[in-house]
């Protein structure tokens, strides 16, 4: 089954909105729609004492990617309102592929496997980074359907024989 496209088009013909590489995970999309909210009630906040607020409090390093990847201004009600739809809907539908690696990799590597999965498979792919130690060195990648196991634990069991006559062999 293919995943159904999310964002791609607006029902009043605006294109979709991009996920920037910043955004890895679903706890990622989850602290950003927390991060709206709290704006949003900022400027609700703001709008009840009568003030008018001119310039949007400092945000994270995630939710500013996302609003310049998208051309958004985060002074505009809408489009506040509409990142945390478009950021609900993520949550609820994008693909969630499961990477475990023997130690914790690196953010940079990270985006590069998203920016991967993201030209690959589907636009709006998350990651959930897990902790293996067991597996040595390369990684385990899980989907809803599929389990490719690229360790170096698996690549040696398959390679036990031919360890197993070499050592025969030097004796």
């Amino acid at each position: 089954m293919v995943p159904e496209p999310i964002g791609q088009a607006t029902p009043d013909k605006r294109p979709g909105l991009v996920l920037p590489l910043q955004i890895l995970t679903a706890g990622d999309i989850s602290r950003l729609a927390r991060e709206l909210e709290s704006l949003e009630a900022f400027f609700e906040g703001a709008a009840l004492k009568g003030a008018e607020v001119k310039a949007v409090p400092e945000a994270s390093l995630q939710l500013s990617a996302l609003n310049n990847e998208n051309q958004l201004n985060l002074l505009h009600s809408e489009d506040r309102l509409r990142l945390l739809n478009f950021l609900s809907v993520v949550r609820a539908k994008a693909p969630l592929v499961h990477v475990s690696f023997a130690s914790d990799p690196k953010t940079d590597f990270l985006m590069k496997l998203v920016s991967w999965f993201r030209s690959n498979a589907h636009p709006y792919v998350l990651l959930q980074v897990g902790l293996q130690p067991n597996i040595a060195a390369g990684c385990i990648v899980r989907t809803t359907n599929k389990y490719f196991d690229l360790s170096f634990k698996q690549h040696f069991a398959k390679s036990k024989a031919k360890l197993a006559a070499a050592l025969r062999t030097a004796q």
